[in-house]
């Protein structure tokens, strides 16, 4: 007969969740002046694809925008478009769960940014863009949506209101 260890009665879920990953500030700076480094000494149409990719990176962390809200979802979320960006915002239009929200736009995303709306890149070559330059920089493995939790954990830790950031964020 084989015997289990005692089940925690304090933590008895810790082996079912695990934390969420997050970057902090500091390692997405880090991650995104590798990107356009990367961008800089690369040449013809690789250049103009990794600065697609830099600007979902910036989406994802500095507004907290969901991939699918970025480059599209089948026929169910559109990809973001040029008239949903507002001076200070960017309103969202069937997000997850058909749901729309308005996120701050970030500083950095400027009108050369917006000209390149819709994006028009594939989800699967930006999550593998996203892994690798992650790995190389940080020598983490971090995926597209770990990026939402790092603004997530970055208004959290600046004070903000949980509905607040439950907003923000979509939930």
């Amino acid at each position: 007969m084989i015997r289990r260890p005692p089940r925690s009665t304090l933590f008895p879920y810790t082996t079912l969740f695990r934390s969420p990953k997050i970057i902090t500030q500091e390692e997405f700076e880090k991650l995104f002046a590798a990107g356009l480094k990367l961008r800089n000494k690369t040449k013809n149409k690789r250049k103009t694809r990794i600065n697609k990719y830099m600007i979902a990176i910036l989406l994802g962390f500095e507004a907290g925008m969901r991939i699918s809200e970025i480059v599209g979802y089948k026929n169910k979320v559109p990809p973001l478009q040029k008239y949903q960006i507002e001076n200070a915002s960017i309103k969202i239009i069937s997000g997850k769960g058909g749901k729309d929200r308005i996120v701050p736009r970030p500083k950095r995303f400027n009108e050369k940014a917006i000209r390149e709306l819709p994006l028009k890149i594939g989800r699967r070559a930006l999550q593998k863009f996203i892994t690798k330059l992650g790995q190389d920089v940080l020598g983490k493995h971090i995926t597209f949506h770990t990026l939402r939790h790092g603004f997530g954990s970055h208004l959290a830790g600046m004070g903000r209101p949980l509905h607040e950031i439950q907003m923000l964020m979509g939930h």
